[in-house]
Parts: structure tokens; sequence; C-alpha cells
């Protein structure tokens, strides 16, 4: 359940309010702004990097289709593995 509610929470926060308020000031600032905010509230830890190029990818399907169901299919995508891989190791 978390693999398909927390990417449908957070695409809904960080690409239709946040990428699509800093869109606003051009692709660049949209897409880089909203990933970099996305990644700082991961947190600074081993799950950052990921955090950054999923924020990055998921802003830029949002930027080209201009909906944020695409966003989060690729969230989703990512996310659903990692659990299976968490509940293993202990973490989740």
């Amino acid at each position: 359940m978390l693999g398909l509610v927390t990417p449908l929470g957070e695409e809904l926060l960080f690409r239709g309010v946040i990428t699509n308020a800093l869109l606003h000031y051009g692709s660049f600032i949209g897409v880089l702004g909203s990933t970099l905010i996305f990644a700082l509230m991961h947190g600074f830890n081993t799950v950052f990097p990921a955090a950054l190029v999923v924020g990055l990818v998921t802003a830029e399907v949002y930027r080209r289709s201009g909906s944020v169901w695409p966003a989060v299919v690729a969230h989703t995508v990512v996310n659903l593995p990692t659990i299976p891989v968490m509940v293993l190791a202990g973490t989740g």
C-alpha cells in the first residue's frame, strides 16, 4: 500500500503544487527547483541521491506531459521494488 499511496501524495504535492508554481519562472527553475526541494525533504542520507534522480525524472515527466499522473506512475515504478528490500533489511 505504501508503494502506491506515498508516490501519489508526494507527486500531488511536489509536481502538482511545487513544480507547477516554479514553472512560472521557466522550465529550468521549475524542474531543478522542485527536484532539489523533493530531495532535501528526503534528508541527507543514503536515499538523497536516489531522491535527486527520481525528483528530476518525475519533474521532467510532469513538465512534458502537463499531468501529474505519468509522474505518479514513474514514482510508483521506482518505489515498488524498494518495499520488499526494506522489509528484508529490517528497515521497513
